[in-house]
């Protein structure tokens, strides 16, 4: 019996990712990700609560983020989000942008006729959860 309320706890955790989009394949820009991080406690306060995170570099182009969670039977998660890490830069006519659409995470410099545009895309490369005994 407890071995499964375990299974089944876990498994709701990896839904909840998923319904966060959390999953392999998707990619965020910085300010994106930690907003989506920082949301959980907000939209899923009732079920689980999101401790806190740390970001790990691994290499130049990858990173890992370990958060810490808990449920409401206060037993705690380990979840690790690894990302690949892309850098993006470019320099625009500003009369090119459409500033209408959405930019957050990147950092964007106009100056004069020119718009400096740079920021770091976090593409998810794998997630594990483990639960902390």
């Amino acid at each position: 019996m407890v071995v499964e309320l375990a299974k089944r706890s876990g498994r709701d955790l990896r839904r909840l990712l998923r319904r966060l989009n959390l999953v392999t394949g998707r990619c965020f820009d910085d300010n994106e990700f930690t907003s989506l991080l920082r949301s959980i406690n907000i939209k899923f306060g009732n079920d689980y609560w999101l401790l806190g995170w740390r970001e790990h570099k691994i290499s130049t182009s990858s990173s890992l983020f370990v958060l810490s969670l808990i449920d409401r039977y206060n037993r705690e998660y380990v979840v690790k989000i690894y990302v690949s890490i892309g850098i993006i830069s470019m320099v625009l006519p500003a009369n090119q942008l459409n500033l209408s659409d959405e930019i957050s995470g990147i950092t964007m410099l106009i100056n004069g006729n020119t718009a400096n545009l740079s920021g770091r895309i976090l593409c998810i490369t794998n997630v594990k959860v483990k639960e902390v005994p």
